[in-house]
């Protein structure tokens, strides 16, 4: 890494924390702006679309407002100038924390100025601002977005496989999630449970809702718990072996960089299928597995056990499919 990248970095990873502190900033300032109009008690809770039905003293909600924007802002900030912290980790940390540090400004300010206009706390209608908090996990898109992306440098190229003439190659393995059957069988005994206790209740509608809802879950569970991974012509694809539903589909043409490295759930978002900004990933241990990088800057892991085989696969088809530079 040269040294001015290191600086951009530097810079970039300063910007994103500070962007943390904003929303702390925002509460004290406008505190400051209010406290000679701020009535005896504010908003505080809702039980639905009607009135508030609790309320706090200003200064309670002012500390509970602080509280949560600048925890979440001093948390992500260690994370994020902890020396040795990968590029992964940290946009992971400062997403979260800036949507924690989002909510906790968003909160204030909305009861704060509905008590203001409405004068007492107990006649404010949350109505339609309560959308206004689906709009503030957004500000954790803030840091993230400031904070670098990892450097992607290929850990373990794979080499290439030679082909005849007119020969084409293909990849399958079926993988089974024996993650998803123990939480799919742990589900079962807990619905078992529930079941017994709610009939000895005489709750029968408990039980029927109960019933549909562990249903689905479960059905969801085992429909994950076995998949099926090709690579081939097309490209990579994960699709589950029990409906068919695709989990994951690569074209061959999008596909920028091809690894087989170790996967550390740590670094993906914990066990499962995890959903993030720029990522995705199938983790179902510590260990060897397929990391794809596409040509939008995107990247799809998947544990296997043989990843070199497949990685070696899709990037022979995908240099062989590309045209050649004069």
């Amino acid at each position: 890494m040269t040294n001015a990248t290191s600086v951009h970095q530097s810079g970039r990873i300063a910007a994103a924390v500070v962007s943390l502190f904003a929303p702390a900033a925002v509460v004290l300032i406008s505190f400051f702006l209010w406290r000679d109009t701020l009535p005896p008690a504010i908003a505080s809770h809702w039980s639905g679309f009607g009135a508030a039905d609790d309320a706090m003293p200003p200064g309670v909600f002012l500390a509970v407002s602080l509280g949560m924007t600048g925890i979440a802002a001093i948390a992500g900030a260690i994370v994020a100038l902890w020396p040795g912290v990968n590029a992964s980790t940290r946009r992971a940390v400062l997403l979260v924390a800036g949507i924690i540090a989002g909510m906790g400004a968003q909160t204030w300010l909305t009861s704060t100025l509905l008590t203001m206009q409405a004068g007492d706390p107990y006649d404010v209608v949350l109505g339609w601002w309560s959308l206004l908090s689906v709009i503030a996990l957004a500000y954790g898109l803030v840091p993230f977005y400031l904070s670098p992306k990892p450097i992607l440098v290929a850990r373990d190229v794979p080499s290439r496989l030679d082909f005849a003439p007119g020969e084409n190659g293909a990849w399958s393995r079926t993988v089974t999630a024996y993650l998803f059957v123990w939480i799919a069988v742990a589900l079962v005994a807990l619905e078992g449970i529930l079941i017994g206790v709610s009939l000895a209740n005489g709750d029968t509608s408990t039980v029927l809702f109960a019933l549909v809802v562990m249903a689905i879950v479960i059905v969801i569970l085992v429909s994950f718990s076995r998949f099926r991974v090709t690579a081939d012509w097309r490209g990579l694809r994960v699709v589950s072996s029990l409906f068919r539903v695709p989990i994951k589909r690569i074209r061959l043409e999008d596909i920028e960089m091809v690894e087989a490295g170790e996967l550390r759930p740590t670094e993906w978002g914990g066990w499962g299928y995890r959903l993030m900004p720029g990522r995705s990933a199938l983790i179902l241990r510590k260990g060897p597995g397929l990391i794809v990088t596409t040509r939008n800057q995107k990247q799809f892991a998947l544990t296997l056990d043989d990843p070199g085989v497949p990685a070696a696969l899709l990037a022979t088809l995908r240099d062989d499919t590309r045209p050649k530079v004069a």
